[in-house]
């Protein structure tokens, strides 16, 4: 970090340093004055020195001069605007976009969670908004293939119904493909695509799509992935409207079990931030604070440098004060 600061350290009125080799040049002629007349001063008789002086015991070698030089410095590189780090512009803050993947499968239907992972995840999509007001915010569902069901929009209220209106039965194949939906991501935060955050909300991942996963996460230019992750590791009962169990294909219940051994190597592999679901909203907040770190790593166009002459107005300020000292200004 503190190469970083070094490396971007620059000033953003450096015309104002001209005025530094001027100061430098003024106090050299006035010490070589000082240093002429403390000479001419040997030329005095000793009786006549004596009288003449002032303060005989004091060996001064700090003279008002160089206060008032190191003062004017402080001062004309503060002026300068010393500077390191940038501020993004409020525009730029407030507009971080987010696509949501929510997973749209028969293993959403689990109840697990309660009323099942699905209305879960509908209840944490809506705080999140919630939190997000402002910003835009786009939503995908997928099972077998991935649809945009939203695109970005700052209006909860335009969201809302598209989210409720999600239920496995609609979506045209079955399956969990999150591999389909880093295209659709991509195409729809275009330009914003590495400052935007790419939120999966499932019930985890397949091994398939690990590679996919950490193909897209080394590709330049591609939003972050976090994902949120409702259901246990034991699983539940994924059931129908009708109240009869989902079985899988050969027979038997529906294995809604999360493999935890998965989602470490999705986070290995593709750096994916996976949350595990959670009671209140400690889950949503992790979730928001690796959307802000990532617009942090992101770059604004529009960003401007911070100036940090403050820094340099404390030690001007307590050179300021000590010019009062008795002898100097009085």
């Amino acid at each position: 970090m503190a190469f970083a600061m070094t490396a971007s350290f620059h000033f953003i009125r450096p015309e104002w340093l001209a005025l530094a080799p001027v100061l430098m040049t003024l106090w050299w002629l006035v010490r070589q004055r000082i240093r002429e007349r403390r000479q001419a001063a040997t030329v005095v008789a000793p009786h006549l020195q004596s009288a003449l002086t002032v303060d005989q015991g004091s060996s001064q070698r700090w003279f008002l001069i160089d206060h008032l030089t190191l003062l004017a410095l402080c001062l004309v590189f503060a002026t300068a605007g010393p500077t390191w780090s940038q501020q993004n512009s409020p525009w730029f803050e407030e507009t971080a976009p987010m696509v949501i993947a929510i997973e749209v499968s028969d293993s959403m239907r689990s109840n697990d969670l309660l009323p099942t992972r699905l209305d879960r995840a509908r209840f944490k999509v809506m705080d999140l908004l919630a939190l997000r007001a402002g910003a835009p915010t786009a939503l995908i569902a997928y099972a077998g293939s991935a649809h945009i069901v939203m695109p970005p929009s700052k209006d909860i209220a335009v969201i809302t119904p598209f989210l409720e209106s999600l239920d496995p039965a609609i979506m045209p194949e079955p399956g969990t493909r999150a591999d389909r939906v880093m295209p659709l991501a991509t195409s729809i935060l275009g330009a914003e695509a590495a400052a935007g955050t790419l939120l999966f909300i499932n019930d985890g991942f397949e091994p398939l799509d690990i590679d996919a996963l950490a193909e897209f996460a080394a590709t330049p230019e591609t939003p972050s992935m976090s994902a949120l992750v409702l259901g246990s590791d034991e699983g539940g009962v994924a059931l129908l409207p009708d109240g009869t169990a989902v079985t899988q294909v050969g027979g038997g219940l529906l294995d809604t079990r999360v493999d935890s051994t998965v989602l470490n190597r999705v986070t290995k592999a593709a750096g994916v931030q996976v949350v595990r679901s959670t009671v209140g909203d400690r889950d949503i907040q992790r979730i928001l604070r690796a959307s802000e770190s990532n617009l942090r790593a992101a770059e604004d166009p529009d960003a401007q440098w911070k100036d940090q002459a403050w820094w340099l107005l404390w030690p001007a300020l307590l050179l300021s004060l000590l010019l009062f000292r008795r002898g100097w200004t009085f």
